[in-house]
């Protein structure tokens, strides 16, 4: 069953709050992981296995880790997030960064930053978020 939070976040996708701020934690994580799979993906993925939130930035300047097989497609993948954003916006734009990974593993396209990558940049936009390349 999803929570009144799903619905009121899906409503404004397009209308993030950028002020302050954001910490998140794992509900949060699933309940925009679910949204954007609709939003975005056309919910053709599959739940990741599991999503970890780290308490600190444990990685350096890097927000999140996408975890998955090279060898063995078809063991399930994992996210980790950091616990804290600069706002809200960030962080759900880093999560669909992270989705696209799955969707790549998912899919069994080439993983990473190329063409199967930014060919989703036109669907972000037309939600209102903003596609970066990690290099």
């Amino acid at each position: 069953m999803r929570s009144p939070t799903y619905y009121h976040n899906r409503r404004r996708l397009k209308n993030l709050d950028c002020s302050k701020k954001y910490k998140v934690n794992i509900e949060t994580a699933w309940e925009w992981f679910h949204i954007l799979n609709e939003q975005i993906f056309g919910s053709l993925l599959e739940p990741v296995e599991k999503i970890f939130i780290s308490k600190h930035k444990g990685y350096g300047d890097v927000y999140a880790l996408y975890y998955y097989n090279r060898l063995r497609r078809n063991v399930p993948a994992k996210m980790s997030f950091s616990k804290s954003y600069k706002n809200e916006r960030q962080f759900v734009e880093i999560l669909a960064h992270e989705m696209i990974h799955h969707f790549q593993y998912s899919y069994d396209e080439p993983i990473g930053h190329g063409p199967s990558f930014v060919a989703w940049r036109d669907n972000f936009k037309l939600k209102g978020l903003n596609l970066y390349k990690v290099i």
